[in-house]
């Protein structure tokens, strides 16, 4: 988030006194450092292009710079004067400018030199336990009602068209039912940017290492002595010697509903509520029953599930089952916190699949390529109760049989994760969707997610090794760069979820991609991750990412993979991005968490073919590859993985209409309408990777075959006009040699015959 969208955000809002600058001077002030290091960085590049300096040098001193400059921006910002915000506040972040101002005031008047520093802190000051109690219990004192039900969730932004359909809510005598203000005040209340406000928050005081600290909030904690007498409580504390005498407060709207707040009223609630308002996709529990909303366990080669609160340990080194144990909730944790230690005990790392009945065959067929890989990570399909149990057989016995792979059996066990889900939310988790389910309620500290139809050439270990993994404990792929708009209020709406200016201030929660930097420089001096936040945001691109693999440290990043589970199945906001894939990267940036971006654009796979001359560019010769496939290269041009299976085409469905229907196919099978059906369900053959160049968008359809699944990638060189031998290249092609096309045959023929291997189907 930038500073100048910041401020323009929090228009109403200011940062401690310190001195009487003006903001808008603040704001030009930050402008000109920024026009003046832009300047400056300009001037080192041009030095590093002509001294031949390593452009990853460049990046490092690019973002040292970055760092420095945002230091430079939060003295400015910490310099800036407070002014009370003079609407009726519906976050507790809206409080804290009025308790700043009187805690000054008191600070100000005080004779007591010695000890008014400490004894009339600024909220900054404060711990973070003091903070975290401070803000979730004005949640209550705000509005008892608060919620994060999502399908309560809408956006303060001007939306002509949503806005004036409001207003012109009527009675049956014509009278108004709602004026601007009070739909102003409707959106301020229920703000989507509110809950990613509280899952921040709660992230930052509940969830991870924050929480194992001596000094920090215990959850049952944060209840226990609200309102009660002689509570010396956070409440109380801030109450007297913070608020100090609300009767001294100027007469503002804001101040008069600040001597309102009553904190003795928090102690009717308990933590078992605040879970379940802080996640109304789960069913409501308390401590003793815990166990009745855990996922149901079915091992391999079990027909019985494993009694519901029980779960079963791994071995870390070989994968198998070691012990089965209850689980105990531990009520000074919060939910994530124990989830997260369930899933330590469980197992350190894991394969995480997503499958229905519609998905067992090809979830067969990618348990047969992890046998033949000798695979040892433990791995969990799970399922919101779309598995029967004659599917479970199938899936287990493809892990087990030796009839079915001569390679190791797989530990494989089944998450039935309905009674985990809130009844009136499960219908949001249709289709795609289903994998949030596996990305949120596996119980791995750190797991590989894989597509049924996916297949990776190297081990799915060998992604936790990867520097981008271990760097910020995520590691995602970039799909296929289709120069597709976004609708044109989407990145909009997504800007307004990133942390504004006050919770920056008091919670530390930083945005990890600097708009402003990002918006001024080149593409070639951006990051993966920053290019793809300026394709979205800026030019209003999607389709960025992939999810049809991914790593992600679940104890890490769990409340990011919740921000983006909220997102994706939010009405309001679910459709601003294709299926799940954007909302992966797009979780972790609300979040405020670092992510990796892998930077190698996708490619397309096969056997690369000439393209007709254009006409009238007789200079240009082109090659193209036509794929349903998107792979994905590594840095030393092997491939590491592709997604839509070892098929011509994955849906065999489409065959007898796609023949019908274009001619291309019958001219390239010469009629043979029997042979061209067969090379539908055939082993594709892959012997080389074009990678388009994302500039000029050289991925196009020939035509509409397999369901329109199908995208041709192209490379061409081209002597340039008027030149005698200079090469224009756009584009890259990747040629593999024997053995690795060897490689990529063998696992693809395993792939694709996998489910004609001879296997028992007990029903």
């Amino acid at each position: 988030m930038t500073i100048r969208r910041l401020i323009s955000s929090g228009s109403r809002t200011r940062t401690r006194t310190r001195t009487r600058t003006h903001l808008g001077w603040v704001r030009y002030r930050y402008v000109m450092y920024g026009f003046v290091i832009t300047c400056i960085g300009t001037l080192v590049y041009l030095l590093v292009d002509r001294t031949g300096m390593d452009v990853e040098k460049w990046h490092r001193a690019a973002r040292m710079a970055d760092k420095m400059l945002e230091s430079y921006s939060w003295d400015l910002i910490s310099d800036a004067k407070i002014k009370a915000i003079e609407e009726i506040p519906v976050s507790p972040l809206e409080l804290i400018p009025d308790i700043e101002l009187n805690t000054k005031k008191r600070y100000d008047a005080s004779w007591d030199l010695l000890f008014r520093g400490r004894k009339y802190k600024s909220f900054s000051e404060y711990d973070l336990s003091t903070k975290c109690e401070f803000y979730f219990q004005n949640l209550y004192n705000l509005d008892e009602e608060w919620t994060n039900e999502i399908g309560m969730f809408t956006f303060d932004i001007k939306d002509i068209k949503s806005d004036s359909r409001m207003s012109e809510l009527k009675d049956d005598d014509g009278v108004k039912l709602i004026d601007e203000k009070a739909l102003r005040y409707y959106k301020r209340k229920h703000n989507i940017a509110l809950g990613m406000e509280r899952f921040r928050i709660y992230d930052r005081c509940f969830v991870g290492n924050n929480n194992n600290k001596h000094d920090s909030l215990k959850m049952n904690e944060l209840f226990e002595q609200g309102g009660s007498e002689g509570s010396t409580s956070t409440a109380s504390k801030l109450d007297k010697t913070v608020i100090g005498n609300k009767d001294s407060l100027r007469p503002t709207r804001k101040a008069s509903f600040l001597s309102e707040l009553d904190s003795g009223k928090f102690s009717k609630f308990n933590q078992w509520d605040f879970e379940h308002r802080m996640f109304p996709f789960i069913p409501y529990f308390e401590q003793h029953n815990f166990t009745q909303v855990m996922p149901i366990f079915t091992g391999p080669g079990s027909h019985q599930p494993l009694p519901q609160g029980k779960f079963p340990v791994f071995n870390r080194d070989t994968g198998e089952l070691s012990t089965v144990e209850s689980f105990n909730y531990d009520e000074t944790k919060s939910l994530w916190d124990n989830w997260n230690d369930l899933s330590a005990r469980c197992s350190h790392k894991g394969i995480v699949m997503s499958a229905g009945n519609g998905q067992v065959d090809q979830t067969m067929r990618l348990i047969a390529v992890l046998r033949e890989q000798h695979n040892r990570m433990p791995i969990q399909i799970i399922h919101n109760d779309q598995l029967s149990d004659n599917s479970v057989a199938l899936l287990s016995e493809a892990a087990q049989s030796t009839d079915f792979s001569n390679g190791p059996k797989q530990s494989v066990w089944f998450l039935n994760v309905k009674p985990t889900l809130s009844e009136s939310e499960k219908g949001r988790f249709d289709r795609y969707k289903n994998k949030w389910l596996s990305v949120i309620f596996n119980t791995f500290e750190e797991f590989i997610f894989i597509d049924s139809d996916a297949i990776s050439y190297i081990g799915l270990e060998e992604y936790f090794k990867f520097d981008e993994y271990s760097a910020t404990g995520t590691l995602m792929f970039k799909d296929r760069s289709l120069k597709f708009g976004a609708e044109q209020k989407c990145p909009v709406l997504f800007e307004t979820l990133q942390p504004k200016i006050l919770e920056r201030y008091y919670f530390d929660t930083v945005p990890q991609i600097n708009a402003e930097f990002v918006e001024q420089a080149c593409m070639k001096e951006l990051t993966p991750e920053e290019r793809v936040y300026k394709r979205f945001f800026e030019l209003g691109q999607q389709h960025h990412l992939e999810s049809g693999l991914l790593a992600i440290n679940k104890r890490q990043h769990i409340m990011s993979m919740i921000i983006s589970t909220v997102l994706n199945i939010s009405p309001k906001i679910g459709g601003c991005a294709w299926g799940d894939k954007e909302f992966f990267w797009l979780g972790l940036l609300v979040s405020g968490h670092r992510y990796s971006i892998y930077d190698v654009a996708a490619s397309a796979v096969g056997i690369p073919s000439m393209k007709e001359r254009e006409r009238g560019d007789e200079l240009k010769e082109a090659q193209e590859i036509c794929s349903t496939q998107v792979g994905h290269t590594s840095y030393d041009k092997h491939l590491l993985w592709l997604n839509g299976g070892s098929q011509l085409c994955k849906f065999e469905g489409t065959f007898d209409s796609d023949w019908e229907q274009f001619e291309n196919i019958r001219k390239e099978f010469h009629d043979n309408k029997d042979k061209a059906r067969q090379a539908y369900k055939d082993v594709m053959p892959i012997e080389a990777a074009i990678i388009p160049d994302i500039n000029v968008g050289r991925w196009a359809h020939k035509d509409r075959r397999c369901s329109g699944y199908v995208w041709c990638g192209e490379y061409f060189e081209k002597i340039k006009p008027y030149t005698y031998s200079k090469k224009i290249v756009k584009g890259e092609l990747i040629h593999f040699d024997q053995k690795e096309i060897e490689h990529i045959r063998h696992l693809n023929t395993i792939w694709n015959k996998a489910s004609l291997l001879p296997i028992d189907k007990k029903e």
